[in-house]
């Protein structure tokens, strides 16, 4: 009787591990396709935005601009809260048979949050030039492309209110392990966000409008076509205005740091914004494509993994199970890193040939246009890995309720990032000044936050620093290689020889970095090769069945 016990927790575990490797996998996946969409987005954005050389610049900072205030208002009142505050408190109730209490008690959230942000969207739209007149604060920048901007921007405040409730849809999904469909779903978004770019797109204020417009009916139909794929699980959540409710209220509390935490985020980038106008015109656009890419890693790898961790680390801790919350935590945080390291250690090399693959896809895009976001991206590739740490640390301090933490972090942040700035800007380092800078305040966030995670031992992750050695050894031997194969092979020609030389170094790195892993015996390395492996082999067997 105990063997068979055994046999069936031990068949449950592999089954739950199986579960999370393939759930991660899917997720990375969507991500893979939102991000290259999003690229595609930049592509575009460069090409309609850039006719005419004489104010290509000024149209492409202007759309890029029109975003920032709109994506402030959007986490200052919901932001990160959605996920990190909706997935985990409904995971716990699920994991403990309070479902009904759960439902009860988000369609209240949903309700509240819903009435605050029609009130604040209506208030950015009525006074966006107002809001835009901030910028105008450094000297240097140019009141064209602000008056651009904040005209454009008029579409995008009531389109993030149809982001949040898609956002929304995705925390309640992601916690019936519905990942398939959160992942997918953004995809719909981007696509309809290129096809308005690329129609409406232009040199003018019209246009420019006409293509905001575009990308708030493209933010409606995303919100209905997630309510719709998950409407078995959607449909339990009903308009509930109780401000009152004593559950709500709790959860409120718990979501209020990861309100500020989150808008914090979005704060910093307002304000690397305003120290990127004391450079060159395009320098606006420059660091937008620079912080894309740099994201790209960080979010296909350590957000996929997060993803899938929270809701199923929020419902370990509220069974009380510490090990199994010290074990998942120490395999995600293993598994973002194992893959972001590489990647850093790539984009650190190869900055400028990346920049260039991706952007360069005609004489509009020139190639100040690409060294100016390459500089960008030389200092942000070291935050691709303490991106990863910070984020897999939050989302564990989310999972487990303690949101305050995470909130102190932020606003070391968010005094350390313009200190920075100043700091490497008097330096003379120019535009490198501020990736430097987000580096810099990453690195600080980063040891702090582990430093409080890891008070608790029973919660903590194991075996991080002899991981870390062997990573970072098999990443300096890539890179190592890969600087001399760009040497002897410089990805110069057309476009189509210069990708396949590009192509070329990223397998070879891929194959050092793995091989290198490999000969060091490093687990993660076997499992994301069997987990791709037998997630392409299970569809072939299948296929031929």
């Amino acid at each position: 009787m105990a063997e068979n016990t055994e046999k069936q927790i031990a068949k449950s575990g592999k089954k739950k591990a199986m579960s999370f490797g393939l759930s991660a996998f899917i997720v990375g996946l969507g991500l893979i396709i939102t991000k290259a969409s999003g690229l595609l987005r930049d592509i575009i954005v460069s090409d309609r935005f850039g006719v005419d050389p004489a104010t290509a610049d000024i149209y492409r900072d202007a759309f890029t601009l029109s975003f920032t205030i709109p994506d402030l208002f959007y986490n200052l009142l919901v932001g990160g809260a959605i996920y990190s505050t909706v997935a985990p408190y409904l995971s716990a109730q699920l994991a403990t048979g309070n479902e009904k209490k759960g439902v009860r008690t988000v369609s209240i959230f949903i309700s509240v949050i819903s009435v605050v942000m029609i009130f604040f969207c209506t208030l950015g739209t009525v006074f966006s030039e107002q809001f835009y007149s901030l910028y105008a604060l450094n000297k240097n920048t140019n009141p064209i492309t602000l008056q651009l901007a904040s005209q454009a921007s008029k579409m995008l405040f009531p389109q993030i209110f149809f982001i949040m409730l898609a956002a929304l849809c995705n925390g309640v999904l992601n916690s019936y392990r519905r990942f398939t469909i959160t992942s997918f779903g953004p995809v719909i978004y981007n696509i309809l966000v290129l096809a308005a770019i690329a129609f409406f797109g232009g040199q003018t204020q019209q246009r420019l409008m006409m293509t905001t417009g575009g990308i708030l009916v493209s933010a409606i139909i995303y919100f209905i076509c997630q309510y719709l794929f998950g409407f078995k699980q959607m449909k339990q959540f009903r308009f509930h205005f109780d401000p009152t409710d004593k559950e709500f209220i709790a959860l409120f509390k718990r979501a209020v740091p990861i309100l500020i935490s989150a808008s914090i985020t979005q704060i910093n980038i307002v304000v690397l914004n305003f120290f990127a106008n004391s450079f060159d015109k395009g320098s606006i656009y420059g660091y937008r494509n620079a912080s894309t890419i740099w994201q790209i890693p960080y979010s296909v790898f350590v957000v996929a993994i997060t993803t899938v961790m929270t809701p199923q680390l929020a419902g370990d801790y509220g069974s009380n199970k510490m090990e199994d919350c010290s074990k998942l935590l120490s395999k995600s945080m293993k598994n973002a890193l194992f893959l972001s390291i590489p990647s850093a250690a790539f984009i650190a090399v190869m900055n400028l040939d990346v920049v260039k693959a991706i952007y360069q896809w005609s004489s509009r895009y020139t190639d100040k246009n690409a060294y100016t976001a390459s500089v960008f991206l030389l200092g942000f590739s070291s935050a691709i890995i303490t991106a990863a740490v910070i984020h897999v640390f939050n989302q564990a301090f989310y999972a487990i309720g303690q949101t305050r933490i995470p909130l102190l972090a932020g606003i070391v942040g968010l005094v350390l990032n313009p200190v920075f700035c100043v700091i490497f800007i008097n330096l003379g380092i120019g535009p490198l000044s501020l990736s430097f800078a987000y580096s810099a305040t990453n690195f600080c966030q980063m040891i702090l936050l582990s430093v409080l995670y890891c008070k608790r031992k029973e919660l903590a992750p194991h075996g991080i620093v002899g991981f870390l050695i062997k990573a970072f050894i098999a990443a300096a031997v890539m890179a190592a290689v890969c600087f001399v194969f760009d040497k002897f092979v410089p990805g110069q020609g057309r476009k189509i020889r210069q990708l396949a030389i590009f192509g070329a170094k990223g397998i070879t790195s891929v194959i050092i970095y793995f091989g290198i892993a490999m000969l060091m015996k490093m687990e993660e390395a076997t499992f994301w090769i069997k987990k791709i492996k037998g997630r392409f082999g299970s569809g072939a067997k299948k296929s031929a069945s």
